[in-house]
């Protein structure tokens, strides 16, 4: 008969990292170096090297998409939403060169968007990579801008005839 190993068995608490006390020991401990050692001159928090790296990965990935043969729309949703997570804004992810895709909203569509974001429950900017603008209960409408040339032109200034 064989003999179980000894220390072979583990529990399991939810990505095998350890218990969950020594989870909350490493996020304080790096919490408080980087609010000591962080520098403090910015508002936004400095990233640890992990997110930092993760950050760098979505941005990549956004802005080239997998393989050069770009990113499944759900995948454009999902690191767009990462992204706004940890601390990103729209205008930045656009700025390191991500392009908006263009999605025709069909009625089908539409529903799938609604059932994905009531699922997910994503930030309402990360639709707008898909050029959608969707609500926090999952209503499409679509992103739209004004054509160029149309913004209402200014009146010219009569000149006054001085005496």
């Amino acid at each position: 008969m064989a003999k179980a190993k000894k220390g072979t068995t583990k529990k399991s608490s939810g990505g095998g990292r350890g218990s969950a006390e020594a989870i909350e020991k490493r996020r304080v401990a790096r919490q408080l170096n980087a609010l000591i050692l962080g520098g403090g001159d910015s508002d936004k928090p400095k990233l640890d090297g992990r997110t930092e790296k993760r950050r760098k990965r979505l941005i990549k990935e956004l802005k080239e998409g997998r393989s050069g043969k770009g990113l499944k729309p759900i995948d454009v949703v999902l690191h767009t939403n990462e992204l706004l997570e940890i601390g990103e804004t729209l205008a930045s992810i656009k700025k390191q060169g991500a392009k908006i895709q263009k999605i025709d909203p069909t009625p089908e569509v539409q529903e799938t968007i609604s059932r994905a974001q009531k699922a997910y429950g994503f930030r309402i900017d990360a639709w707008k990579m898909l050029g959608l603008v969707v609500d926090a209960e999952g209503n499409v409408g679509v992103k739209t801008r004004a054509p160029r040339g149309s913004a209402p032109k200014k009146a010219a200034k009569k000149k006054s005839k001085k005496g």
